[in-house]
């Protein structure tokens, strides 16, 4: 401190507030209840996790359809304030400080590795690659990074960088909307980091050594990571999900989209072979219409795969974890095994008082995972 006086660094007003504010810190109760807003293009979640004997317990949760349009470009602030306030009202959550996520197409990320250099020199070489590959200039970006580890290539060290960059423009818009709702955004979390966390992150039974998988599969994105023995490898955001199917029986049936998701999310059923004997007429057509739909969400999966084996020290996937709507719907898990040829489970990430529809029905509702995730950032190192 007397060398920070001394050399101009900080002065005494600033000493004295650094000091108070550490006294504060020591002084305050610890913080024990964190809470996570997701605002996808389908559906509003939100999730409070307090502490209790040092291990998380959902406390809160709900969930309320996305105002349609309103996060068309402009945003609509006046919907989206409205949802927000509706939301955390019927959930019961007690805290107005909360970590925010985007969905993943509105952030770029990109994995790269660079020599292993002083943490000042590191912060110049990012701002440099993201240059290389976002058609916007740095300054109207928000640029973050996350140093996953050292890895050596060729005999020599290098950081393995995770690349964010968000519109400035964006960010703005989010903190002038929870801040109208009456919410303080703490921090905005990748959703890739949150599903990361969720279920490698705790030490559960989801988080076991060897190379895993995990597809979020949301109603426009789908996020898809690749972990070994806990340490994240790969992240990558595809631009389909749940809405290819929503469109497929759209169009197979001449029904209008609000009609459609109802059909996938009452009726949609996929049936393995035994099933299918015994499927009726109707229930089969509809099962070839989801499929039609799901060619797509395959086919970009596949892409992913091939992209991640043909990476340097890419070792085999041995099974696959799936979260996200579209995960729910009945013989999914089994359809997206057969089609990946490997073993495939909805991940059960061990905290008691997950969400969901019916707790008598599921222990977890996969819907709920990017932000359970979030909302476990302050707890998971």
């Amino acid at each position: 401190m007397k060398r920070l006086l001394r050399n101009g660094i900080i002065s005494p007003a600033g000493l004295k507030a650094l000091l108070a504010g550490r006294l504060i810190r020591k002084l305050a109760p610890k913080k024990t209840d964190y809470a996570a807003v997701d605002i996808g293009s389908r559906e509003i979640k939100v999730v409070q996790v307090s502490i209790a004997d040092g291990s998380p317990v959902v406390t809160a949760s709900g969930r309320l359809p996305t105002p349609v349009g309103a996060l068309d470009t402009p945003i609509n602030e006046s919907e989206l304030v409205n949802a927000l306030n509706k939301v955390i009202l019927a959930s019961g959550i007690r805290v107005n400080e909360v970590i925010a996520t985007i969905s993943g197409d509105r952030v770029i990320t990109r994995h790269v590795k660079l020599p292993v250099m002083p943490a000042r020199e590191l912060e110049a070489a990012v701002n440099f690659e993201i240059e290389r590959f976002v058609p916007v200039p740095v300054e109207e970006l928000i640029i973050r990074y996350v140093n996953l580890g050292v890895i050596k290539s060729g005999g020599e060290r290098f950081f393995h960088l995770l690349l964010a960059a968000v519109p400035a423009s964006f960010v703005y818009d989010y903190y002038g909307i929870f801040a109208k709702a009456g919410l303080n955004i703490a921090v905005i979390d990748l959703q890739s980091l949150s599903l990361w966390r969720l279920f490698s992150g705790l030490k559960t039974s989801a988080a076991r050594k060897g190379t895993v998988g995990i597809f979020d599969i949301g109603a426009s994105t789908t996020q898809f990571l690749v972990v070994r023995d806990r340490a994240l490898q790969l992240t990558r955001t595809l631009p389909v999900g749940g809405n290819l199917l929503t469109r497929s029986l759209a169009a197979h049936y001449g029904l209008g989209y609000l009609e459609a998701q109802r059909m996938k999310e009452d009726e949609g059923e996929l049936f393995s072979v035994e099933q299918a004997a015994s499927a009726t007429a109707s229930a089969m057509q509809t099962d070839f219409s989801l499929r039609d739909g799901l060619t797509g969400l395959v086919r970009e999966i596949r892409r992913s795969l091939d992209y991640y084996a043909a990476q340097e020290n890419a070792t085999a996937i041995e099974r696959y974890i799936i979260s996200g709507g579209t995960s729910k719907m009945k013989g999914f898990r089994d359809f997206f095994a057969e089609a990946m040829g490997t073993p495939v489970d909805f991940g059960y990430p061990g905290v008691p008082g997950v969400p969901g529809d019916d707790p008598t029905a599921a222990r977890f509702d996969p819907a709920f995972a990017v932000v359970l995730g979030s909302a476990l950032r302050e707890v998971v190192e």
